[in-house]
């Protein structure tokens, strides 16, 4: 291990510090994301998984938070190391493909400006495990490529494993390399007893959260399903390649297309056993009209690859200058992207930003936009939620409040409230959103009253006989679903909550 890292120039740890760094000082310019609040309310609730993503992610947390505590500062610090990580990876594979230390810088300033991941860990989430889990998949798969140390797939499967206990997603990418081995010369590997023992350990790996499945109805493709209906836009076949050239940086697409055509045909023809792979990978997730930042794992291992073929090409035409010429020009031209994706700016001169370069908020979700993209959005207006919903609570006698619960719509609004709300001596919140439904299933309240976020009056009025409203939700940065909700109390219910809990379900 020792001898691994001493590839990695001290320049680049110097370098990835200071990404950390940066990261966790931009982002605590904004509130917690909504998806935030969610996992630490996954983690109160140790599982082998759960509605929406396996339970690696979350046991990590959990971990974590009970170590460091869970405030903004720290659950930021995870994936900023993570976000850091791909820089000493990089320089790993760079390594391992014949690279120098000009195609080391190249490499490490295009990844930087990769504008998804700067986004992704720039926040707690399992996005920021996927990236790094798959780009280690890329770095054993070359190692084992030189090496022809069979034993690695071995260390594969264990990262493999613990990539789908992260997400899901991972198993498009395992197919991907499974049909890639079959159709290149790599196919000698599936003869190895190394290999199969590599796939017993990701075969294990998903028994964990197969059973969880199985013992919970298939929630998972329950919500898989909903999603895909409801809830994801709907992306075209070009939508979705204008997508993986806009969302990854335009230089960058220049660099990892070099990549590609590099190891297809040209001086990297070694590797193209990790163009099939891409090839695949993206026919499959276009098909099933996935999320453009679904592929982001792909991409440190293309670009590394790239700025390698790229100083090669400017070494043999005698163009020297340019090795260093162009990692500057990357640089500089990419800090107009860090505001976009990274809230180094208020919100207001973000909004002035984004119009003076005609950007609008892209959409990944049917939903209406608001003036800030989603991934901003969802930072606002959860304090004064959770402070409506409290005054709301402190309005009533405190022998009612005993007898009280909250409802949320959707668990970004329980969880806010549930962290927020702690301060307040706030009850744990009721919702029916994703596995907020499987934890409120099993709670046996006595409510006799009900604060109610949002729905509709007619509703509400069906189950209890007095509702009332009080107040409504307001920030002008959150998204439009999460502004002007009505605030309710409804009291006397016609019905047992218990008896209704499963029409309150809703998995997408």
């Amino acid at each position: 291990m020792k001898r691994l890292f001493s590839s990695v120039p001290v320049e680049i740890i110097i370098f990835a510090i200071q990404y950390s760094i940066f990261q966790i000082i931009a982002g605590l310019n904004y509130p917690i994301f909504r998806d935030e609040f969610y996992y630490l309310d996954c983690a109160k609730h140790l599982s082998f998984g759960y509605v929406d993503h396996p339970a690696f992610s979350v046991l990590i947390l959990k971990i974590w938070i009970t170590i460091f505590g869970d405030s903004q500062l720290s659950i930021r610090i995870i994936p900023a190391l993570l976000g850091a990580s791909l820089f000493v990876i990089s320089a790993l594979i760079n390594k391992e493909v014949g690279g120098n230390k000009y195609s080391l810088y190249l490499s490490c300033i295009c990844i930087l400006y990769i504008p998804t991941n700067l986004a992704n860990c720039g926040y707690y989430s399992m996005n920021s495990w996927e990236i790094v889990i798959w780009t280690l998949l890329f770095y054993i798969l070359i190692r084992l490529i030189n090496s022809n140390d069979k034993k690695l797939w071995i260390y594969f499967g264990i990262i493999a494993g613990i990539g789908f206990n992260n997400k899901i997603g991972i198993l498009i990418l395992l197919a991907s390399i499974l049909i890639s081995l079959l159709f290149t010369k790599e196919r000698e590997y599936l003869k190895s007893k190394y290999f199969w023992i590599g796939a017993v350990i990701i075969f294990l790996s998903l028994i964990p959260y197969a059973l969880w499945n199985y013992f919970n109805d298939f929630a998972t493709q329950q919500f898989i399903s909903n999603a895909a209906k409801y809830k994801n836009a709907d992306f075209s076949l070009a939508a979705f390649i204008k997508s993986q050239i806009t969302d990854y940086g335009p230089i960058n697409f220049i660099i990892w297309l070099t990549a590609l055509v590099s190891l297809l045909f040209l001086s990297m023809k070694k590797y193209r056993v990790i163009a099939f792979i891409f090839l695949i990978c993206f026919i499959m997730f276009s098909l099933n009209k996935a999320k453009p930042y679904y592929l982001e794992g792909l991409y440190p291992v293309l670009i590394t690859i790239g700025s390698v073929v790229t100083i090669k090409l400017f070494e043999r035409k005698n163009l020297h200058k340019f090795k260093i010429i162009l990692p500057v020009i990357i640089f500089f031209l990419g800090l107009i992207i860090i505001p976009l994706v990274t809230p180094v700016l208020s919100p207001d001169n973000f909004i002035a930003y984004q119009n003076k370069l005609g950007v609008k908020p892209g959409e990944s979700e049917k939903h209406e936009q608001g003036i800030l993209p989603q991934f901003f959005a969802d930072r606002f207006g959860w304090t004064e939620m959770t402070a409506k919903v409290t005054a709301a609570y402190n309005s009533l006698p405190e022998s009612e409040r005993k007898f009280t619960g909250i409802y949320a719509q959707n668990y970004g609004e329980a969880g806010a409230i549930n962290y927020y709300g702690r301060k307040y001596n706030l009850p744990e919140v009721l919702c029916g959103h994703n596995n907020h439904y499987l934890w409120g299933a099993e709670r046996n309240d006595s409510i006799n009253t009900l604060i109610i976020i949002g729905g509709e009056l007619e509703d509400h009025l069906s189950i209890f006989e007095e509702v009332s409203k009080v107040d409504s939700t307001s920030n002008k940065y959150s998204m439009p679903y999460e502004n002007n909700l009505p605030i309710y109390i409804a009291r006397k219910p016609k019905v047992r909550l218990k008896d209704i809990w499963k029409d309150t379900k809703h998995y997408i």
